[in-house]
């Protein structure tokens, strides 16, 4: 019966090791760091993976906004290559629509 019971423990002990949490790892991000990221078409307008950056083919025309790009980074945010939101970035944008 003693057997039966460490057995028990043991098996429970087990089970429960193996269900610790791990980091959840976003399984859909498409980056994990800044480098996963890239600047790509005629203009450099889209943020996108590394990976895809050498295949994106954009038209070549040129907006006022894409100036504003000088003052940010493509990069990975949130697990998503994005331009980040810097206060420089966004007070560019703002001053365009002026």
């Amino acid at each position: 019966m003693k057997a039966f019971f460490l057995l028990v423990v043991l098996s429970l002990a087990l089970v429960f090791a193996g269900c610790q949490t791990e980091d959840k790892v976003n399984l859909e991000a498409e980056c994990s760091t800044d480098a996963d990221c890239a600047a790509a078409g005629c203009s450099g307008q889209v943020c996108t993976t590394a990976e895809e950056a050498p295949m994106i083919i954009t038209t070549c025309e040129y907006r006022e906004e894409y100036s504003c790009l000088e003052q940010t980074n493509c990069g990975c945010v949130e697990g998503q290559c994005s331009w980040a939101q810097t206060e420089d970035y966004l007070s560019c944008l703002e001053n365009l629509k002026s």
